[in-house]
C-alpha cells in the first residue's frame, strides 16, 4: 500500500463510509494538527487498515479514495478549468506526490512529473510515487522526472501544456519563480500553455482564515516555503516573461486541497533562537485552537494561464 494515496484516505474515508452506509470510527483531519509525529502515524495506520476493509468487502478501488479526497476532488477540477484535451501531453512542474500527475493523467494524452525532491522529509517520495501510479494504474501514462525547474532537462516545444499547481511556493525565491516559468514557456510547443495555480493570502470563511495561521506560522518557523503572492504579482511574471495571451482566474472551491500539517516541536531547539520558541509557539497554538474551532480549508487559489 502506497502511503501518498493512504494519505488522501484521512479525507475520503468518511465520504466512502457514507457511500456504503457502514460507521466508522475515525478523527477528523483538522483534530490531527499539533499531533506528535508518533500519534500522527498510528493515525496512518488505522487509516491503511479501514481503507483495505473497504477494498475487501467493497470492492473499492485507490480511484474512488482518490476521488473522494479534497485533494484528489480540487485536482479533477483544476484539470478541467485547464481544458486538458486527450492528445495534450503535460508537463507537472514541482509534482511533489503527484497528486495533480493523476489528474493530468485521467485526461491527457502522457505526463511527466518534474521535481527536485530534496527537501527536509522527501526521502523516498520517488518510490512513493511509482507505487501510487502502478496502483492507479497509470504507469504507461505518468514519468517521474528528477530535476531542478530552473534547468529543465526537455528540448523546446516538448509538451503542449506545462503546469505548476500548488508547487511555486516550495521554490526558494521569487527570482527562481520567473527562471522556472521561462524554461516552462521554452518547452512548449508554439500556441501551448503554462499554468500556475497557487493559493491566494485571502480568506473568504473561517475555516481559510484557520488555514492561513497556520501557513504564515509554517513559514515563519520553518523552512522551505514561500508566502503566498498575490494575484498581481503573480500576473506581472507572466507579462515579464512575454506571453502572447495571459488570463487570470479566482477558484474557490473551500476543499483542504493542501493542508499545512507540521509539528512544531522539531523546530523549537533545532533551527529557532531562544527568543523565537515562546512566540512560535503561542502562534502554532493560536492556529490550531482557530482549526479545531472552524476547520481547514484552502484559501481561493489564482489559476494563471499563458499561451505562448
Amino acid at each position: 500500500m502506497g502511503i501518498d494515496l493512504q494519505l488522501l484516505g484521512i479525507k475520503a474515508i468518511q465520504r466512502l463510509a457514507n457511500r456504503f452506509g457502514v460507521q466508522v470510527k475515525f478523527p477528523k483531519e483538522c483534530m490531527m494538527f499539533g499531533m506528535s509525529p508518533e500519534r500522527f502515524q498510528k493515525i496512518v495506520e488505522d487509516d491503511g487498515k479501514i481503507l483495505n476493509r473497504f477494498f475487501e468487502e467493497f470492492k473499492a478501488s485507490w480511484w474512488d479514495v482518490y476521488r473522494n479526497s479534497d485533494v484528489g476532488m480540487e485536482r479533477m477540477a483544476l484539470a478541467q478549468e485547464m481544458r486538458l484535451q486527450n492528445h495534450d501531453v503535460v508537463l507537472d512542474v514541482g509534482c511533489g506526490r503527484g497528486y495533480f500527475s493523476i489528474a493530468a493523467a485521467k485526461v491527457s494524452k502522457f505526463v511527466v512529473g518534474l521535481d527536485l525532491m530534496n527537501g527536509l522529509g522527501r526521502h523516498g517520495w520517488w518510490r512513493n510515487f511509482r507505487i501510487s501510479m502502478h496502483e492507479l494504474d497509470l504507469s504507461n501514462k505518468v514519468l517521474g522526472v528528477k530535476s531542478d525547474a530552473r534547468r529543465i532537462p526537455f528540448k523546446k516545444s516538448s509538451f503542449t501544456v506545462a503546469t505548476a499547481v500548488h508547487s511555486i511556493r516550495n521554490f526558494q525565491n521569487k527570482t527562481c519563480i520567473e527562471i522556472a516559468l521561462e524554461e516552462m514557456k521554452r518547452v512548449v510547443v508554439k500556441g501551448g500553455n503554462v499554468v500556475i495555480v497557487e493559493s491566494l493570502p485571502m480568506a473568504r470563511t473561517k475555516a481559510q482564515e484557520a488555514h492561513l495561521l497556520m501557513f504564515k506560522c509554517k513559514v515563519k518557523y520553518t523552512t522551505g516555503e514561500l508566502d503566498y503572492l498575490p494575484k498581481e504579482e503573480l500576473v506581472e511574471m507572466f507579462k515579464n516573461i512575454g506571453f502572447k495571451k495571459i488570463e487570470a482566474k479566482e477558484l474557490n472551491y473551500n476543499l483542504s486541497a493542501a493542508p499545512p500539517l507540521f509539528c512544531l516541536d522539531r523546530y523549537l531547539s533545532s533551527s529557532l533562537k531562544e527568543s523565537e520558541r515562546k512566540e512560535a509557539k503561542e502562534a502554532y497554538d493560536k492556529a490550531i485552537d482557530m482549526i479545531k474551532k472552524w476547520g481547514e480549508a484552502s484559501p481561493p487559489a489564482i489559476l494563471v494561464n499563458g499561451t505562448k
